[in-house]
């Protein structure tokens, strides 16, 4: 363990006390020899931002933000002040503003590594607020802390020690607590008044953007209609004010006509709108003009997107149900959503199948599938029992197997990918760790510039800004270096074992695996009662396409002869039918042969674009070769985990 003299500051200080503009030359004090060969004390920093905003902030500068930055910076100079070595990184709560520390899973496992090493004698904070905004958690922990023989430091409140010290603390405690609730006070008076004065509180819903705009030459925040997801919203409200559409066919209904969700940061992604997110949306008076907080009602500044006439049809036909208590229940199955009808599929139209219990004279009860615009005289698909659905897609799954000799081959050469690939990335760790001697070099030199006035101090502290900046990002590459091989590694080896026999994994599957299962492999399944299996078609995932694809590649390669020549192509050729549907994915479910396997379209060699390179294209290489495996973006296919 390395030694660290208390009365010559650190670099991490220097660096600090220059930005401060502090002086940066130690303190002139006598050195202590039995200081200078007792081992260092351990010491733990714990960081926190209350909003997940300031994790953005001078983002370019640090990943973490200049709050995290900064506030790094100053503990672990006070580290380094008190002679501590740190024995962990930093413990960072990103953008938790939790009041009790319970609710704080950094802080949590900071007490629980204190815990598992009692060699720890510093806790070290910004501010006591970073840590505590609760005087109760505040005289609890620090209790804990005592007990373990653990002091708390803060950078910008260090009392010392001793009685009036502690009273100090406590007191900076429950100041803080006071404005803590303080400022919640404040907040929920301004939402009640923002709510009063007709103003949206929070973010807007389904159908409506939270926009900024000009007043008076200052942004301020207000509400618009969505340009693209408002029509669809007021359609979803027209389609169940007719009595005619139950919750999950409304469900199913909105789903192909395209509604979907605002990406946000939780769900950075769009996905279809649930049938209980609607069942809420068409209770909320906010589509009709209104404004609910706290229980009351008030007329809001934003557009009605219904009519009050219509907001009160549906609310009609919503008590309706209700009364009746079973047609506008939600039925759960783990198919739903990937159900469609083949009748319509062959008309050209997108119809979902809604899944419906029935119960007989007898009180038998009996699970259905049906076509949703069945009701409309659209479809005559009959109800569908579910239990004979659930069987064809056992069935199906016969024809994703793939050949074992296939299977082997790739997992025999992307076990020598791994290899070569680890080695390659263990060569590239070493230039990086070279590169981080020479900013730790650069870095020295330019304290010692800036003890010697040699170079003026704005030079000094841009370029220790410079190498901060370049330090964290080749950090970022020692741990980000390999993280993509691994996840396409793992996806493949996944797959691979799936397909060896999934008609045997998904017949024994449960239902949660099972829907999985289908999500990873096929993204629609086409049902229609006048074929043998009633499983008339599917459309798979683009991973399980390319595997098909690959293992068309494999077959035709293996039976070409020695010196054919190399096909190699850049991207697979997407064919179309007459209609225009994509048809690369169909895969008759009645045909179980091998050779079915093997009837996929070839990649098309006279393809001139280039995209990503397919595993088809690694397979249509005479001589497979790992760099072709590799190429310029990793192992394929880069797809989600199974």
């Amino acid at each position: 363990m390395s030694m660290q003299n208390p009365q010559f500051p650190s670099i991490s200080e220097l660096v600090a006390q220059s930005i401060r503009g502090d002086s940066v030359m130690p303190p002139s004090r006598s050195l202590d020899s039995e200081a200078l060969l007792s081992p260092a004390e351990l010491a733990l920093i714990y960081l926190r931002v209350s909003d997940k905003k300031q994790l953005d902030t001078a983002i370019d500068l640090d990943p973490n933000g200049l709050s995290i930055a900064t506030q790094e910076v100053q503990t672990r100079g006070k580290v380094s002040a008190i002679g501590a070595e740190l024995a962990h990184p930093p413990f960072i709560e990103k953008g938790i503003s939790a009041k009790t520390v319970d609710r704080r899973p950094q802080f949590k496992l900071l007490l629980d590594y204190i815990q598992k090493n009692p060699g720890i004698r510093y806790v070290v904070v910004y501010m006591r607020s970073r840590a505590f905004r609760n005087r109760f958690d505040a005289a609890m922990v620090e209790m804990q802390l005592q007990k373990l023989g653990v002091r708390l430091i803060s950078v910008k409140e260090d009392f010392g020690e001793g009685p009036h010290a502690v009273a100090m603390a406590g007191m900076l405690d429950v100041m803080n607590d006071l404005q803590n609730t303080m400022q919640g006070l404040d907040v929920r008076d301004k939402m009640f008044q923002k709510a009063k004065a007709g103003g949206t509180v929070g973010r807007a819903p389904l159908g409506y953007l939270n926009v900024k705009k000009q007043f008076e030459g200052k942004p301020i925040s207000t509400v618009i209609l969505d340009p693209q997801r408002s029509p669809l919203v007021l359609r979803a409200w027209e389609l169940y004010a007719t009595g005619d559409f139950g919750i999950e066919r409304l469900e199913a209904t909105m789903a192909d006509e395209g509604l979907t969700s605002r990406p946000s940061q939780r769900k950075p992604y769009e996905h279809t709108v649930s049938a209980s997110k609607l069942h809420a949306m068409l209770k909320d008076p906010y589509y009709a003009g209104f404004i609910v907080y706290k229980g009351h009602i008030y007329p809001g500044r934003h557009e009605p997107l219904v009519s009050h006439e219509l907001f009160d049809r549906v609310q009609n036909v919503l008590n309706l149900r209700s009364a009746k208590g079973q047609r506008d229940r939600v039925h759960a199955h783990y198919l739903r959503g990937e159900l469609f009808c083949g009748r319509c599929h062959r008309k050209g139209r997108t119809s979902r199948l809604i899944f419906t219990k029935a119960t007989s004279h007898t009180g038998r009860k009996y699970d259905y599938f049906k076509c949703r615009v069945r009701q409309e005289g659209l479809c005559d698909l009959p109800h569908v029992p579910a239990p004979a659905i659930e069987d064809a897609i056992i069935e199906h799954y016969r024809t994703a197997q793939l050949p074992k000799d296939f299977i082997d081959v790739v997992t025999a050469h992307l076990d020598d990918t791994v290899n070569d690939q680890q080695t390659s990335t263990r060569e590239l760790h070493a230039s990086l760790n070279r590169q981080l001697t020479r900013l730790t070099e650069q870095e020295a030199r330019l304290v010692d510039a800036l003890a010697d006035d040699t170079l003026p101090a704005d030079q000094i502290r841009l370029k220790m800004r410079n190498i901060k900046i370049q330090r964290t990002r080749i950090q970022a590459s020692l741990t980000d270096t390999g993280a993509e091989l691994a996840i396409g590694e793992k996806v493949l080896r996944q797959a691979l074992q799936a397909l060896c026999d999934p008609h045997s994994l998904y017949s024994h599957a449960a239902d949660d695996a099972r829907r999985l299962l289908n999500q990873t492999f096929y993204e629609r399944f086409f049902v229609d009662d006048t074929t043998e299996t009633i499983v008339s078609d599917s459309t798979r995932t683009p991973l399980l396409q390319e595997f098909y694809e690959a293992t068309h590649a494999h077959q035709r390669n293996r039976a070409s002869t020695p010196g054919a020549g190399i096909v190699a192509t850049r991207a697979r050729q997407r064919h179309a039918s007459p209609d225009g549907h994509d048809v690369r994915g169909a895969s008759p479910a009645h045909d179980k042969s091998p050779d079915r396997l093997h009837a996929v379209e070839a990649p098309d060699p006279d393809n001139t674009k280039t995209d990503s390179l397919t595993l088809a294209d690694v397979f249509s290489v005479n001589g497979l070769n790992k760099a072709v495996m590799v190429g310029a973006e990793g192992i394929e296919p880069p797809t989600a985990g199974v």
